[in-house]
């Protein structure tokens, strides 16, 4: 097991890739804390943990909320001894057309998607440093590395807050590598590609859903949508004694995207 004894927090891991990412977790003999806004899927996710023999822990946060991360945290490092792992994965977004992007908009996926980014490292890294060790993995996004032509029936300028967020996501794992990595903190990312999850269905109607996993096929080298549990097995390697000499690096997990700009 590659994750004997650890404690990993996975923040969104009631659902979708955070939910596979924490599942794997478990599997390699972490003490997982499911992270998530939504109690009921937070519950359920660590039910199913549970029942597979695993070890969950249930925490209902808001990201956003600097204080109630470092009281989770502080908490967390209290009862279980140690923070070893984390994961920043909670994410949102709102497609619109460009033109209309309102400020609203703007700042709820940037509040979530980048700055929850930082409240949650800064949270977690004092315990880490205290241990003289940690891995934080950052969750972007391929389209934080590039642009795309497709946002269902919107144009690329209704990816802007999103991409932005996910690219400055990016830039913060290198700023985090630099000034944790003297403490014995790794601090890496996983771009994800096109994975089938709640926040992409939610977010199209069926109908832009056909459309959209077809564009996103065709524009993947391999053909084909991402598996969950092939995002997991990323992030493993990066929270893992694996990737001990690793730090500040962004790996892309989409498939080969041929539709970057």
């Amino acid at each position: 097991m590659r994750l004997k004894d650890k404690v990993a927090v996975v923040t969104g891991a009631g659902s979708g890739l955070g939910k596979a990412i924490a599942t794997r977790f478990a599997n390699e003999g972490a003490t997982v804390v499911v992270a998530d806004v939504n109690e009921g899927a937070m519950a359920q996710a660590v039910a199913e943990i549970e029942a597979a023999g695993g070890r969950a822990l249930g925490r209902r946060i808001d990201v956003t909320d600097r204080a109630a991360l470092r009281a989770m945290m502080d908490a967390l490092a209290a009862s279980e001894g140690s923070i070893d792992i984390l994961v920043n994965n909670a994410g949102t977004t709102h497609y619109r057309a460009f033109d209309s992007i309102t400020d609203a908009d703007w700042d709820a996926v940037l509040a979530l998607d980048l700055k929850a980014v930082f409240y949650c490292a800064q949270a977690a890294a004092p315990h880490m440093t205290r241990q003289g060790r940690g891995k934080i993995v950052n969750i972007s996004s391929s389209l934080g590395t590039g642009t795309t032509p497709h946002v269902g029936t919107l144009g690329p300028g209704a990816a802007s807050p999103y991409a932005s967020a996910k690219a400055g996501v990016i830039q913060l794992t290198q700023i985090l590598a630099r000034e944790l990595g003297p403490s014995g903190i790794n601090v890496n990312c996983v771009a994800p590609g096109f994975f089938l999850t709640p926040l992409v269905t939610s977010s199209r109607t069926p109908a832009e859903m056909v459309e959209h996993i077809r564009f996103r096929t065709d524009s993947a080298v391999l053909k084909r949508p991402g598996r969950l549990e092939e995002l997991a097995a990323a992030v493993l390697f990066f929270a893992s004694d694996d990737a001990s000499f690793v730090t500040g690096e962004t790996m892309c997990v989409d498939g080969g995207r041929t539709d970057r700009m």
